[in-house]
């Protein structure tokens, strides 16, 4: 008799179970995936966006629906490069610390915290280079300083030329980076735990739901920081030419001393209603063009080369 064919040996499928997917897209298509995403969030949350900018300066602003709108268009012009820099340096530094921490066992059942932490820090810092400009634009505009964001552009100008656009860079820093690297963990947790219960990949609602829990949470323990940055933003010279606050340090002493801690929380509810849904929204999107642009490859994407960037 013919001797019996040997079966081919089964491979596994592709699973979206992890993170370890996200390498196979390309650089070009984590840029994509996070620009779009970026503007997309950003764009439908504006309005919150701008109801606490108006909470948090110094006085407050009373606000209409119409003001609402204020700022929109520096908010969608930065939204995409932001969200590019952002997606393309996590991953970057995620894939790379991953393979440099491969035979490592110092840091045990913590490494993978400790990576997402490190990734998602590295990327915020690479989104404050166009973040903190655009805030410098859009901010302004928002409280009112500028009637728009030409007028709020040749106002940096006037000031100081470029270096003006970069004007609370470092309490921008240190507002950004912290609230990444904690929506990142907690979301990153989330999925760990899900994954762990379910045997599965979240699906699309619960990536929200996950990246919702996350963003709250990161907002509640970062507002202090993002009021010292909306007052260092918004503030302008007396007639002596001489500023209310002089620094990070001096900002939070002198807000809390004059008006108060609890002033150091204000436009917290605008800030959880906001960052919930940035996180949950702009992650959420983020994995379902990556899976989509995945998926269009076949069922075998895992065990294909993403195209050259």
């Amino acid at each position: 008799p013919p001797p019996a064919k040997k079966k081919a040996a089964s491979k596994e499928p592709c699973t979206f179970k992890g993170g370890n997917w996200k390498t196979s897209l390309s650089m070009s298509e984590q840029m994509w995936a996070g620009s779009l995403a970026r503007l997309a969030s950003q764009t439908l949350l504006h309005p919150l966006d701008t109801l606490r900018t108006r909470r948090q300066v110094k006085g407050g602003l009373a606000t209409t629906p119409l003001d609402l709108a204020k700022g929109i268009i520096p908010q969608m012009a930065g939204a995409m490069p932001a969200g590019a820099l952002q997606f393309l340096a996590y991953e970057s530094a995620k894939s790379n610390l991953n393979r440099a921490l491969t035979n490592s066992t110092a840091l045990g059942s913590m490494k993978p915290h400790v990576v997402e932490v490190a990734s998602a820090c590295i990327g915020a810092f690479a989104a404050s280079l166009v973040r903190c400009p655009q805030e410098r634009i859009k901010q302004p505009v928002q409280a009112e300083m500028y009637a728009n964001w030409a007028a709020a552009i040749k106002g940096n100008m006037d000031q100081g030329g470029l270096p003006a656009f970069f004007t609370g860079f470092t309490a921008t820093v240190m507002r950004d980076v912290p609230w990444n690297a904690f929506s990142f963990l907690f979301f990153n947790i989330g999925k760990i735990v899900y994954e762990k219960y379910t045997d599965a990949a979240p699906n699309q609602r619960d990536s929200m739901i996950l990246g919702a829990i996350g963003g709250t949470l990161a907002a509640i323990i970062m507002t202090p920081v993002d009021v010292v940055k909306t007052r260092l933003m918004t503030q302008v010279a007396d007639n002596k030419g001489e500023l209310a606050y002089k620094g990070i340090g001096h900002c939070l002493l002198k807000v809390s001393s004059e008006e108060g801690p609890g002033a150091l929380m204000k436009g917290l509810l605008p800030r959880c209603m906001y960052l919930g849904p940035l996180a949950s929204i702009t992650l959420s999107i983020y994995e379902k063009i990556g899976k989509g642009i995945l998926l269009r490859r076949g069922p075998d994407w895992c065990r294909t080369s993403p195209p050259a960037a």
